[in-house]
Order: C-alpha cells, then sequence, then structure tokens
C-alpha cells in the first residue's frame, strides 16, 4: 500500500520539480507611484494642469467636461468624485516601449492608466481620485482639483 502512495504522488513531486526551475514568465506588477489630474477640457478650454496645481486657472469650466488623471502603477479601488458624486469614467492601458509612453498595443511593459471622467459643471467645485496599489505596499493615493 505505501509502494502504491508513493508511486502515485512521483508526478507531483516531478511537475514541483520543473516548476520550480521555470523562468518568470512576467515582472511583478508596479505598485501604485503616482496619480494627477493633467488636463481639465470644457467647451470653455482646454487646460494642461501642472504637477501640483490645486486648481484651475485659464478659465471658468462649465458644461460638458473632460476630467483626465494620470496613473503610474497598478491600482484596485479607483474613486472619482465631483463634489461628493460619484463618476463614471473610461480607462486606457499605458505602456513603455522603449523609452516611451503609449497605449498599449501589445508591445511593452504595462506602465499604468489614463482615465477619463465626464462631469456636467454647473458651478465650481473639487474633482476627487484616488486609487489603492494592488501590491505592497498596498498604499492609496489620492489627488484633488479645484475646477473653476
Amino acid at each position: 500500500m505505501k509502494k502504491a502512495i508513493a508511486c502515485s504522488l512521483a508526478p507531483f513531486a516531478c511537475i514541483g520539480l520543473w516548476l520550480a526551475a521555470a523562468p518568470a514568465w512576467g515582472a511583478p506588477a508596479p505598485a501604485l507611484s503616482e496619480v494627477r489630474v493633467f488636463q481639465v477640457q470644457s467647451q470653455a478650454c482646454n487646460e494642461s494642469i501642472a504637477e501640483g496645481a490645486d486648481s484651475t486657472r485659464q478659465c471658468q469650466h462649465r458644461g460638458p467636461t473632460q476630467v483626465s488623471v494620470m496613473e503610474v502603477g497598478l491600482g484596485n479601488n479607483s474613486i472619482a468624485t465631483f463634489d461628493g458624486a460619484r463618476l463614471a469614467g473610461r480607462s486606457t492601458a499605458i505602456c513603455q516601449v522603449g523609452s516611451s509612453s503609449q497605449a498599449c498595443n501589445g508591445a511593452g511593459t504595462l506602465m499604468g492608466y489614463v482615465y477619463v471622467f465626464d462631469v456636467d459643471i454647473r458651478a465650481a467645485g473639487w474633482f476627487e481620485y484616488s486609487n489603492t496599489s494592488i501590491n505592497v505596499p498596498r498604499n492609496t493615493l489620492k489627488t484633488q482639483l479645484r475646477i473653476q
């Protein structure tokens, strides 16, 4: 009986040894390291947002407005709000291809996402975006921007 059990477990031992020697096929996912609003676009103007800015400055955004957020690293709990109201958005995966970053199309290494949120702005208010890293250190990053 012991002989039968040992023989039936032998394939698992061989598979385990083979898997242990197998190369790593992919790199670990990058931890979330940055989130920031980089563009606010409305009928009034298309405004690039400087890193560290706390408010829009070029014009008064009203009506249909798109807010674009850059996320470096990977998260799994993205939340966007305008004056506390949750927003739905769409995302585009961004890959590092050589020395440039571009929309992923099967080449390069995934480095983050660009999210675009549609907001119907009636009065100035606060846009807020946060996300939590999918891996260690599981940090939550947040950005806020006052949209005038």
